[in-house]
């Protein structure tokens, strides 16, 4: 059988070579039909040994057609393609024949998917085989098992780990945590295949054996659940829902694992299908994956765009300070939207005399902040000491005696509203850059650059296209609100917003 995307030939040993054909392989329509018509040739084949997997260009490097995925339109015709894939590789996975898979050059997440419907994993022992975990707080969840499998394969908590990190795992470290079986020189490949296959006849999964179901893990143990209650907590305090994927995964990992793998991998197909209707999702693929940036705005307008940028969240912060909100609070809330440091710590580290040239007549309070705080040698990280107390460069606490010189309100904002100033002062001066200095007149390059390189939180997708999605007659109301009492730098440009309402995005 030769398909677009598949090869199937049966050796002398009634073996089946499924070879994968593309270089980097994207999964749509095709691809899901090819492995169905390819999964069910073999399942017809009743007399086969077992099942060799490898790919023609020595990678795995698999992700979804996500152009394919959203002309879907529908959520229910994402979920019917998903598990409709997803189907036919468990097929393949319970047949009960020994499916083994050779591993030669770099895995990407949806590579692994694949990997981990085999019995047995053995990788080659070159440098460029690696499996590449990036993190999922900027990505989708899997969504063809790998939230079920894989920490049934190598535990709960190293599977999140993985999954929530930049990571890449050699071949000696993958198998230490048990993600393959075995290293083989790469021309010993198939000859170790073929061995495993004639000495394991039939083959099940740990997850689909009687035998050892009572060994899977499971959430409501002990250490399992201390660990997703401190690890959902700590998540939604340092990233507010704005990354939705990461709680979207947890919930797949403790609903699934709480459940058999046939019901588990409906839960994971129904979170991913929600997750890729989410609008801060649909805001990140659409700015840092679908969209192909052409990188020519001048570096020097970028060094522009980023000083002021940092010097405005700066200075917004010091603003809230002023307006009676806690240190406390306004620091949390810069960390929970995804900005490099709080609005005072980043005040520290680029001095705090910089956020002068940012305030206007309204500010006056805030200056008289800074030359009270110059006067005390509280300059910011260069001297040890500015809204923080450092030591030797590293920061400590916030400096104690900040509210006995401004103190906080006994009646604190809600975080939102305070996050709220911060989002959109942010956005806002990108928009004050951008009709001033802008050379390239195309929103979504600038969308890109925002959160590539001036600093605005990658879940946004950047400013035009947070505005867009969030509905710009909120955007501009706000704006309307917020500028009648805190000052110009929340009064829009009508130009943003015939370029928000004219271009697709």
């Amino acid at each position: 059988m030769n398909l677009n995307n598949i090869k199937i030939n049966i050796d002398d040993d009634d073996i089946i070579n499924f070879i994968i054909k593309p270089n980097n392989l994207n999964i749509n329509n095709e691809v899901i039909n090819d492995f169905q018509k390819a999964i069910d040739y073999i399942a017809s084949e009743k007399s086969v040994a077992g099942v060799i997997i490898s790919t023609e260009h020595n990678n795995y490097n698999f992700n979804y057609d996500l152009n394919y995925l959203y002309s879907l339109n529908e959520p229910v015709l994402i979920f019917e393609n998903i598990t409709k894939l997803s189907k036919s590789l468990r097929k393949l996975e319970t047949l009960g024949k020994p499916i083994v898979s050779l591993i030669s050059g770099p895995v990407s997440l949806g590579g692994l998917e694949i990997i981990l419907h085999s019995h047995y994993k053995i990788a080659d022992a070159e440098s460029e085989t690696q499996f590449i975990f990036k993190n999922l707080k900027y990505e989708l969840i899997p969504s063809i098992g790998a939230s079920q499998r894989l920490p049934r394969k190598i535990g709960i908590e190293q599977s999140l780990e993985l999954f929530l990190n930049d990571k890449i795992i050699n071949t000696e470290d993958a198998l230490k945590i048990k993600l393959i079986d075995k290293i083989s020189p790469k021309d010993k490949l198939i000859e170790h295949a073929k061995e495993y296959i004639l000495n394991n006849l039939i083959a099940v999964q740990p997850w689909d054996d009687k035998k050892h179901i009572n060994k899977q893990p499971t959430p409501f143990s002990n250490d399992n659940l201390g660990y997703f209650i401190s690890k959902i907590a700590m998540l939604h305090s340092n990233t507010s829902d704005h990354y939705p994927s990461v709680k979207t995964l947890i919930s797949s990992v403790y609903e699934g694992l709480n459940t058999d793998m046939n019901s588990g991998l409906k839960i994971e197909a129904r979170h991913f299908t929600w997750l890729l209707g989410n609008i801060e999702t649909k805001s990140m693929i659409g700015t840092l994956i679908l969209y192909n940036s052409k990188h020519k705005i001048k570096e020097s307008e970028i060094t522009i765009f980023r000083k002021s940028f940092i010097e405005n969240y700066a200075a917004e912060g010091v603003r809230l300070l002023i307006n009676g909100v806690t240190a406390t609070m306004i620091e949390n809330a810069g960390k929970r939207l995804g900005f490099e440091l709080g609005p005072l710590a980043m005040a520290d580290k680029i001095e705090i005399q910089s956020i002068l040239p940012q305030l206007d007549s309204t500010d006056a309070s805030v200056a008289a902040l800074i030359r009270s705080m110059q006067k005390d040698k509280r300059n910011g990280l260069s001297s040890n000491k500015g809204f923080y107390d450092y030591e030797e460069g590293f920061r400590k606490h916030i400096w104690k005696g900040l509210p006995e010189l401004i103190p906080p309100a006994e009646q604190q904002q809600d975080i939102g509203e305070v996050e709220n100033r911060l989002i959109y002062s942010a956005v806002n001066d990108i928009f004050y850059n951008y009709i001033k200095y802008s050379e390239l007149q195309d929103p979504l390059e600038y969308d890109y650059i925002a959160i590539n390189n001036i600093g605005l939180p990658k879940w946004t997708g950047g400013p035009f296209t947070w505005v867009k999605q969030n509905n710009i007659n909120n955007y501009i109301k706000n704006n309307e609100i917020y500028s009648r009492t805190l000052g110009s730098r929340f009064i829009i440009n009508k130009k943003i917003i015939e370029v928000i309402q004219n271009k697709v995005f």
